[in-house]
């Protein structure tokens, strides 16, 4: 808490390690923080790569893309933060949660035509097949995940 203190007025914290963060999110407030992330689901704003790696990996395969690239990771920041904003960013909202599906959607479709666009893909493919393509995958894993949650095999993700 002394070092929060000591930050400007309206300070921004990430404190992403897990499962204990460097300081609660609570106490990181109290002393001055105005927006606190973690790398924690139980927590608002978690910054985690949770909410990048797995849309990338969607829109790498579904282009068959050979490699990924810097500016396919930059594209996909800049594709959750576009749909953060859409939602209306405040405190303690800066970015997508796990739950929110279409978000992941969008960034891999966004992916794959970075992809397509730097040459880096073996499949050519228009946006709107490729949207068709990504959302049938992600809200698929999403289905059979949910089924694993209700049979009893997996835990609940806590949020």
């Amino acid at each position: 808490a002394r070092q929060v203190k000591r930050m400007a007025k309206d300070a921004i914290c990430f404190v992403c390690a897990n499962p204990v963060p460097e300081i609660w999110p609570w106490e990181a407030r109290e002393a001055g923080a105005r927006i606190v992330a973690t790398g924690r689901s139980d927590f608002p704003n978690q910054i985690n790569n949770s909410i990048g790696f797995p849309a990338i990996f969607r829109g790498v395969l579904d282009v068959e893309a050979k490699t990924i690239t810097d500016e396919m990771c930059i594209v996909a920041a800049e594709s959750l933060a576009k749909y953060a904003e859409e939602q209306g960013i405040n405190e303690d909202y800066i970015a997508p949660t796990m739950a929110e599906t279409e978000a992941f959607v969008r960034e891999a479709v966004d992916i794959g035509m970075e992809a397509q666009k730097e040459g880096i893909a073996r499949l050519k493919i228009s946006r709107d097949a490729l949207r068709k393509k990504s959302e049938t995958m992600i809200l698929s894993a999403k289905q059979q995940a949910d089924t694993l949650v209700k049979a009893g095999c997996i835990a609940p993700a806590v949020t």
